[in-house]
C-alpha cells in the first residue's frame, strides 16, 4: 500500500513560513505522507489564477490523491470550507469557487466541513489552511470517509472562470492569464475551434499551429495547449509582452 499523497496549491509564496506550517501539520498527522508542491506562487488572492492552475493539474495525479487548495480571500468570514470527491480524487479548500472544476465533475460529492472534531485547535481566524483544511485532508488521506468530516451539500459555489459565448461557427472568449513563457491561456475549449477557423486576439489576426515553433517569427500563433484549451503564443518570444497585457483580452474564433 502506497503512502498517502497530498498535493498543495496555495498563494502563500514558495519561500513563506506558511507553507512550512502546512507541511508540519501534515507530517505530524501522517509521518509517511508524500507531499507534492503543485504551486505556491499563485498571485495573492487570485481565484482566477488558482482555477487555471487546478484546471491543468487536478486530475493529472494518481487516483486517491488528496489536494489541499488554499486561495482564500474570505478566510475567517462566513464562507464555508468544503471537501469534494470527484474522479477518484479528493479536494479540500474554501467554498469560494476555487474548486469549481471539481464540483462540476460528473458524480462529484461535496460536504461542508462542519465537524470541528477533525480540526486543529485552536483555530486561527486567519489560517484555515493550517487549522482546518490540512487536518481534514490528513483524515481523508488516512481513510476517513467523506461524510464523516462534513455534511453533504448540493449548492457549492461554481467556478469563477468566465464562460465563452458560443454560437454556430463562432466562439468568443477571453484570455484568462499568461504563463511563465508569456503564452496567453484562454477559456475556449480547443475542441470547439476547427483547424481552419480564423482566430483574432485583441483584434489581431493569428496564425494557426500545433506547436510553439510554427509560423513566422514575431507572428501570433493560436494553438490548443496541453490542457485542451486554446492558447495564444508567439514563436520564441512572449505573446503577453507583444500585446502589452494578458487578462481579459478578447479572443474571437470564426469559421471561414
Amino acid at each position: 500500500m502506497h503512502a498517502p499523497l497530498i498535493a498543495l496549491t496555495t498563494d502563500y509564496g514558495s519561500s513563506s513560513h506558511y507553507v512550512a506550517q502546512l507541511k508540519g501539520v501534515i507530517y505530524s498527522a501522517l509521518p509517511d505522507a508524500r507531499i507534492v508542491d503543485v504551486i505556491h506562487d499563485i498571485p495573492p488572492q487570485s481565484l482566477l489564477h488558482a482555477e487555471v492552475a487546478l484546471r491543468a493539474t487536478a486530475f493529472a495525479f494518481p487516483l486517491g490523491t488528496v489536494h489541499v487548495v488554499v486561495v482564500d480571500p474570505g478566510v475567517g468570514t462566513s464562507r464555508r470550507g468544503i471537501a469534494v470527491q470527484a474522479r477518484g480524487m479528493t479536494f479540500v479548500g474554501p467554498d469560494n469557487g476555487v474548486l469549481g472544476i471539481t464540483v462540476a465533475a460528473p458524480g462529484a460529492r461535496v460536504v461542508v466541513l462542519d465537524r470541528r472534531g477533525y480540526w486543529r485547535e485552536p483555530v486561527a481566524a486567519t489560517f484555515h489552511g493550517r487549522d482546518i483544511f490540512a487536518p481534514v485532508a490528513c483524515e481523508l488521506a488516512g481513510g476517513v470517509l467523506l461524510e464523516e468530516v462534513g455534511s453533504p451539500i448540493d449548492d457549492p459555489l461554481p467556478s469563477n472562470l468566465p464562460q465563452p459565448y458560443i454560437e454556430p461557427g463562432r466562439v468568443v472568449g477571453e484570455v484568462l492569464i499568461s504563463d511563465t513563457f508569456g503564452n496567453l491561456l484562454t477559456n475556449i475549449p480547443g475542441a470547439l475551434v476547427g483547424d481552419d477557423w480564423r482566430v483574432t486576439v485583441a483584434g489581431r489576426l493569428t496564425e494557426r499551429g500545433a506547436t510553439y515553433e510554427e509560423g513566422p517569427r514575431r507572428r501570433l500563433i493560436a494553438l490548443v495547449g496541453s490542457d485542451g484549451y486554446l492558447e495564444i503564443a508567439m514563436r520564441q518570444t512572449s505573446a503577453a509582452r507583444e500585446l502589452g497585457a494578458a487578462e481579459g483580452l478578447r479572443v474571437v474564433c470564426e469559421k471561414e
